[in-house]
């Protein structure tokens, strides 16, 4: 399907964390006591979305083939997407946020999740609301949560003992003789 040459009349896009948001909501993860964060995908997550209907002749009397399903290149597989997932986790008690776009929260759980398209960033205090969250999207969805993973790559990063910044301090050295940039010092006209 070519998306470009579709004509698609209604609202294709679709609310997400920005960039700013995801900042936001990783420091937030970081100083809460005892928080913990996840990621989660959905994997084919634009594919096997029902379509709104439409109809399969013209008034000039073209017949067009009816593609019931959503694939890749669909401008509206990502809206309709979109708010399937969002039905679907507004009946587990999930809602979005009305203020911030992206920003997602459960009704009686302590558990909040900022969603991009198909992938999760969640926060989370107990083990109990992330299994929650995940058994209510593999209900719809083929699920991938890659904590061990996640683990294992900033295994080596985590410091062992407090420290208020994400890196250790290095003490500057002061009167040091090495310079650290070199400077060129070619003629700039050659």
């Amino acid at each position: 399907m070519g998306g470009n040459l579709i004509n698609y009349p209604d609202d294709v896009g679709t609310p997400t964390a920005n960039l700013l948001l995801i900042k936001i909501f990783l420091n937030s993860v970081i100083s809460t006591p005892g928080a913990k964060f996840a990621n989660a995908d959905l994997s084919n997550f634009n594919l096997m979305t029902p379509l709104k209907r439409r109809e399969k002749a013209t008034p000039d009397g073209w017949v067009y083939i009816m593609v019931i399903r959503g694939m890749y290149g669909l401008p509206q597989a990502g809206s309709l997407g979109h708010d399937l997932l969002e039905e679907r986790l507004n009946q587990e008690g999930y809602f979005q946020s009305q203020i911030v776009p992206g920003l997602w929260k459960h009704k009686t759980r302590n558990i909040k999740f900022v969603l991009v398209v198909d992938d999760f960033g969640i926060k989370y205090l107990r083990r109990e609301d992330l299994d929650h969250l995940i058994k209510s999207l593999e209900k719809y969805y083929e699920v991938t949560v890659d904590l061990q993973k996640a683990l294992r790559q900033f295994d080596n990063v985590v410091p062992t003992k407090r420290v208020d910044s994400p890196y250790p301090h290095v003490e500057p050295k002061y009167g040091a003789k090495q310079q650290f940039a070199e400077y060129d010092t070619s003629d700039p006209c050659q």
